[in-house]
């Protein structure tokens, strides 16, 4: 990943830590999940079973993200309103 984040991207990523996990709604901090990896607005909050879970997380299973139904799109989008009515 890239090491040389600008200060709003630093922010923007704290941000999103802060909130609860996008799937579960786990309370934060979260993990600041990269849905692609140059792309730092491009973050999702997940807790740790929820990002790296071998069985409910994004880098395993994805049971519990079948099971609600969620994508890392779906989950960008609710980011997005979160920080928007913070």
């Amino acid at each position: 990943m890239n090491n040389k984040l600008s200060k709003a991207e630093k922010g923007h990523i704290a941000r999103v830590k802060e909130l609860p996990c996008g799937v579960c709604d786990a309370s934060g901090p979260s993990h600041a999940h990269h849905i692609e990896q140059s792309s730092q607005y491009t973050v999702i909050p997940l807790c740790p079973d929820c990002h790296q879970g071998a069985h409910n997380g994004i880098h395993g299973q994805r049971r519990i993200w079948n099971v609600l139904k969620k994508t890392e799109l779906s989950v960008l989008n609710d980011t997005i309103k979160r920080l928007l009515s913070k």
